[in-house]
């Protein structure tokens, strides 16, 4: 098991050209950005990196380029998910060869699975045939199946599962889980939040680190963010959040659901990390 995960992670958007392939130049430019911005670690096909609407050959060449440019920088977190058990194991098959240092594997998605043990076999098939230790995405909002505190704390204590990034937006399972394991220090896996709405409650209440996408456009204000927290300011970690808040509200335009991914891709451009804006369709490739 790699050092214990910790910090701000940034979810990279997947830089493309304008017929939906990876821009490996821009991917380039924007890992050593978000490194020398000050990022600990940087995760990659997520919501944020459209992995879901991405060719498997893609994907493939996604990871085996960063890794290839993050050179043992900074932690690589290489997502794997997929509607089913099967499709699953084939990427994280994938993964385990490219040199990633995490999985992340969130529950499969399209159908429903009311019944929690078809996840907790899910994520066990998973860990039996992974070489590479697995970070568990909470992410209800986007694969349809919610994931309870009690079932979250058993995912922890899996022998290959390195911790929980929670971005369910369920503030209270989530203060819970740390309630439940208050010591940093012996708590059996990182527990980090993805909800940007939070990072300062949950960094007060004792998370290990933050996982943002919006953030890759605000990576110092997140870092000062997190030092504060830590260091127990209360008050200056409630600043840094108020302000990451209204600027990233700013960026992501009044209606963030129709132009988000293109919101902040066009961010990079504005500031020349990556060169388009291009998204996968049918994000719109605009501001509408």
């Amino acid at each position: 098991m790699p050092k214990k995960l910790e910090g701000v992670i940034i979810a990279l958007p997947t830089p493309l050209t304008k017929d939906e392939n990876i821009d490996i130049a821009s991917l380039r430019t924007l890992v050593d950005y978000c490194i020398t911005e000050g990022t600990n670690g940087i995760m990659i096909l997520g919501t944020m990196g459209e992995g879901a609407s991405l060719l498997d050959c893609q994907r493939q060449q996604m990871i085996e380029s960063t890794v290839e440019q993050v050179n043992g920088r900074i932690p690589v977190l290489a997502t794997a998910s997929g509607s089913s058990t099967r499709r699953n194991i084939e990427h994280v098959k994938a993964i385990d060869k490219s040199g990633a240092d995490y999985i992340v594997c969130t529950s499969p998605y399209y159908y429903k699975y009311p019944d929690p043990e078809s996840l907790i076999q899910h994520i066990e098939r998973i860990a039996d045939i992974a070489d590479t230790p697995l970070i568990f995405y909470n992410a209800p909002l986007f694969t349809g199946n919610a994931v309870h505190t009690d079932i979250l704390e058993r995912i922890i204590h899996m022998e290959k599962v390195a911790g929980i990034k929670d971005s369910s937006c369920n503030f209270g399972n989530f203060v819970e889980l740390l309630r439940r394991y208050p010591d940093k220090e012996t708590r059996p896996g990182t527990i980090m939040q993805g909800d940007e709405s939070v990072f300062d409650s949950s960094l007060l209440m004792g998370a290990d680190g933050v996982v943002s996408g919006g953030g890759v456009a605000f990576i110092k204000l997140l870092t000062q963010l997190y030092g504060a927290a830590v260091s127990n300011d209360r008050m200056r970690s409630i600043q840094y959040q108020q302000q990451f808040s209204k600027e990233l509200s700013k960026l992501l335009t009044s209606d963030p659901q129709r132009n988000w991914l293109y919101s902040i891709k066009n961010e990079l451009v504005k500031t020349r990390v990556i060169s388009n804006a291009y998204v996968t369709a049918p994000f719109p490739d605009s501001i509408i």
